[in-house]
């Protein structure tokens, strides 16, 4: 199974008379802008995509909205409480665990769970990546041997990939 895993892309990080909390900031122009780029950068990795999760707040959702958006996506996005930030990793591996059944799906979410799950995917092999907004790494994973192999890694401000 393919894994892309998603940060969300760069949000407000004030208060307006209708954001008074962290769950209801939601994404600016530039990232907008910076994860419209990314997902087009990324379009041939996103081929075989059957599922879209996201975090229930606001600007991973937007986030998730936008790469379906792109990629003229015929499902919907679904929002999982496992994906949220003060949720346990191992959550979101018995996620995995239950949609083992597709090719390929994005999680999109937040740091520092994202890069968290990099390296607990991939066997604690990848100790030192720390996800920016509206990166995407990639990882190869074998539910039923519990084990995966770290692909890249997909820098937003360079849109360069690093090869793990």
């Amino acid at each position: 199974m393919k894994i892309l895993l998603i940060r969300h892309a760069e949000a407000i990080d004030y208060e307006t008379e209708t954001v008074r909390n962290d769950e209801w900031r939601f994404i600016t122009p530039k990232g907008r802008k910076t994860s419209l780029s990314v997902f087009k950068k990324l379009k041939d990795e996103f081929f075989t995509l059957e599922k879209i999760y996201s975090s229930p707040h606001i600007r991973s959702v937007q986030t998730a909205e936008i790469l379906a958006t792109y990629l003229k996506f015929k499902f919907d996005v679904e929002v999982v409480n496992e994906l949220s930030p003060d949720s346990p990793v191992e959550k979101v591996v018995d996620l995995i665990k239950r949609n083992s059944i597709f090719q390929t799906v994005a999680l999109v979410g937040h740091d520092p769970m994202m890069s968290n799950l990099v390296n607990v995917l991939s066997g604690g092999k990848v100790t030192d990546l720390q996800m920016k907004k509206s990166g995407v790494a990639c990882i190869e994973y074998d539910v039923k041997a519990q084990k995966g192999e770290f692909q890249w890694y997909l820098n937003p401000k360079t849109l360069e990939k690093v090869q793990g």
